[in-house]
């Protein structure tokens, strides 16, 4: 665990002790002491946890959810979990079990809250896939159908692009009316956004607002696994081999592996390829009209702003694959319902999904406050607050 995290959480925690009885103080301290065994553990690793040291070690079975399988993460113990949620898994062949969820679902169920993770398909072959907006809606149901009447609402939780089909499930109407809280890291808003940071860097030479530089692997990577969407079945052997010199070298030479491809390459290559912002949206207009039509339907316009249930958003304010803009406009899409609670947390020690380094500083103290209180006001939704 980072050194400067460690006295920075410590120092945070004690301001906010300190300042609790301060009522405007953002935002309220109804659970300081989880908030910072969560915030601890994060940082630290579950394994190097406060609280794999003072609570049982949770329990993992396999179940299935209207025919797709999910990890069901419980407490240790015999008390009853305090609510319950499901993690959605991001881009990762690994699926539900990559190392970060699991040990992210160990430390909310040492919490004390049931936690479900399903299978995602398109988040496992690295692409916005339908499917998996179905199965997040059918095992927030499985989920929701096994809580107790007199316990708190589940919710949803995604991590970057997992975030997309979390919010477009929770915005079903079958879904949203049982809903109790959502929350979401690195979300974005919109994929083409994102594909133009990824391309451009953002807008006029510049990082996108304000972000880190992209990286720019994540462009190659949609088209190792996409190739069928682009209209290139038949030639994987090629695009893998674009992608691994790509990979290996962004100025690398493709073109003779260019001239065995199809025209209809052309479009998705030039696109891949341009760093000016300017050209990009011309770039993006003469793509597949599939491709278009797939960007346009995993956008959250909309879908954002269907539901009354609380949403809270993390971000990094240096993050080099969704820049925190994404977020943002989340964000005001979804305070356009009147009485909505929506918290947005941009943060400068955050990267993309994972702790960011940070030196100890009077700037990293109050941003462990920022997180603390906002860490705070999350679980209190998870219990029903």
């Amino acid at each position: 665990m980072r050194r400067g995290w460690v006295r920075a959480l410590a120092g945070a925690a004690l301001l906010l002790l300190l300042a609790g009885a301060v009522r405007h103080l953002y935002p309220p301290l109804r659970h300081p002491v989880d908030a910072l065994l969560l915030a601890q553990a994060f940082l630290a690793g579950e394994e190097k946890s406060w609280l794999a040291r003072r609570t049982s070690s949770p329990g993992r079975r396999e179940e299935i959810a209207d025919g797709a399988p999910l990890d069901l993460h419980l407490p240790g113990g015999s008390d009853a979990p305090r609510g319950c949620i499901l993690l959605a898994h991001g881009m990762t062949d690994a699926g539900r079990r990559d190392p970060r969820l699991l040990a992210f679902a160990r430390i909310l169920a040492r919490l004390g809250f049931a936690v479900a993770a399903p299978e995602l398909p398109g988040m496992r072959r690295f692409r916005p896939d339908e499917e998996d907006v179905a199965r997040l809606a059918s095992s927030f149901a499985w989920l929701d159908g096994r809580r107790a009447p007199a316990s708190p609402r589940c919710g949803l939780m995604g991590f970057s692009f997992s975030a997309g089909p979390v919010l477009l499930a929770a915005a079903k109407p079958e879904v949203r009316e049982r809903v109790g809280y959502a929350a979401a890291v690195g979300a974005y808003f919109g994929l083409r956004g994102v594909l133009r940071h990824l391309t451009t860097g953002g807008g006029g030479g510049a990082p996108a607002f304000p972000g880190g530089p992209p990286v720019r692997a994540g462009k190659w990577l949609f088209l190792r696994y996409n190739a069928g969407l682009l209209g290139l079945e038949g030639y994987e052997a090629e695009v893998e081999a674009i992608v691994r010199l790509k990979l290996a070298d962004e100025g690398s030479d493709i073109s003779a592996l260019v001239s065995r491809l199809p025209a209809r390459a052309g479009p998705v290559l030039a696109l891949m390829e341009n760093r000016d912002p300017a050209r990009f949206d011309g770039l993006f207009r003469a793509q597949p009209p599939e491709l278009l039509r797939r960007v346009e339907a995993w956008s959250l316009k909309g879908a954002a702003g269907r539901g009354r249930f609380p949403l809270f958003l993390l971000h990094g304010r240096g993050d080099p694959f969704i820049p925190p803009s994404e977020s943002l406009r989340l964000a005001e899409e979804a305070r356009r319902v009147p009485g909505r609670r929506v918290r947005l947390l941009i943060l400068y020690s955050l990267g993309h999904v994972d702790p960011a380094r940070a030196g100890f500083s009077l700037a990293v103290l109050m941003e462990g406050a920022r997180l603390l209180g906002f860490l705070s006001e999350v679980m209190s939704a998870m219990e029903g607050g």
